[in-house]
């Protein structure tokens, strides 16, 4: 049940502070991804609130935009994952559940 509780993080997202709220799943998530991508998690969420403002439908709720991302970018991934980041995701759940 760790994995739904929510939890508010302060970040800066474009140079400016704001505070994002989501469930433990989707930080394990981003924290993992911006791994990936060597990048900070405010660095790998400006990215993301970038490419939202520059899409062509108005996205109303960043969060929902920031969760809807962390899903699709795991199924992108989960045919061509290797063993070695299947393991870093399954650790990021795992000591999200077992602190």
């Amino acid at each position: 049940m760790k994995l739904v509780t929510p939890r508010q993080r302060s970040i800066r997202i474009n140079g400016f502070a704001t505070c994002i709220r989501l469930e433990e799943v989707y930080w394990a998530i981003i924290e993992l991804l911006a791994r990936q991508e060597c990048l900070t998690v405010g660095r790998l969420l400006s990215r993301w609130a970038m490419e939202m403002d520059l899409g062509f439908d108005t996205v109303k709720n960043f969060t929902g935009y920031v969760r809807v991302v962390c899903v699709v970018q795991l199924v992108r991934q989960a045919g061509t994952l290797d063993p070695g980041i299947k393991k870093d995701l399954s650790n990021a759940i795992q000591a999200t559940l077992c602190p």
